[in-house]
């Protein structure tokens, strides 16, 4: 009898977990709907609501705090980020988001989301450049550059890399490397107008 009530527990928490994940699954499709049509009040409201029913989930914490910033709601934003990252998050890209937000308000927390990011997923480019990125912001240039350069091997025309591997360079003293990490930057997204600025600067 124990038993069957232990097997009856556990199958109802696996279909509670499913039906968690596939409410996730849609909330976040239609916030990122919204947020890739530049309409970021709407994925803010979207994600507000589905944390009634999904609340303290990271991964609902942590694009209603991209959301929120991208609103100006800089507080806000970085009291979800907090949230989301109290709730042990495991997916890679969710803990480099969280980490790089974390890191633009020097919170001592970036520097542990970001590294396990970049080893939870090795593959992934995201959590490889913005943990390089934010090694060599801190000084520590050498072991920015390894993690850049994997991000680079693993999506080379990604601008983005790129432009961090140009800062990485610069950092370093090593003057052309970033110029031409700049250049390679610039024609891999020719619009980057910052880009532009910082390699105009580097060219002086």
């Amino acid at each position: 009898e124990e038993v069957r009530a232990e097997e009856v527990r556990a199958e109802e928490a696996s279909a509670d977990e499913a039906r968690a994940a596939a409410l996730r699954e849609e909330l976040l499709e239609r916030a990122q709907s919204a947020g890739d049509e530049g309409d970021f009040e709407t994925m803010a409201q979207t994600l507000r609501e589905g944390l009634e029913e999904l609340s303290g989930d990271p991964f609902v914490l942590c694009w209603l705090g991209v959301a929120e910033r991208e609103l100006g709601l800089e507080g806000i934003a970085y009291e979800r980020f907090r949230q989301a990252l109290a709730g042990d998050p495991t997916d890679p890209v969710v803990l480099a988001t969280i980490g790089n937000a974390l890191a633009a308000l020097d919170d001592p927390n970036a520097e542990g989301a970001l590294r396990s990011a970049a080893l939870m997923g090795p593959d992934v480019p995201l959590t490889r450049w913005m943990y390089g990125a934010w090694l060599s912001r801190e000084g520590l240039v050498d072991d920015g550059l390894r993690e850049l350069e994997a991000a680079r091997d693993l999506d080379p025309d990604d601008a983005v890399i790129r432009y961090e591997l140009a800062v990485n360079r610069l950092l370093a003293g090593a003057l052309d490397e970033g110029i031409d990490h700049l250049l390679a930057a610039s024609d891999l997204n020719p619009d980057d107008g910052w880009v532009r600025i910082v390699l105009g600067l580097a060219l002086l």
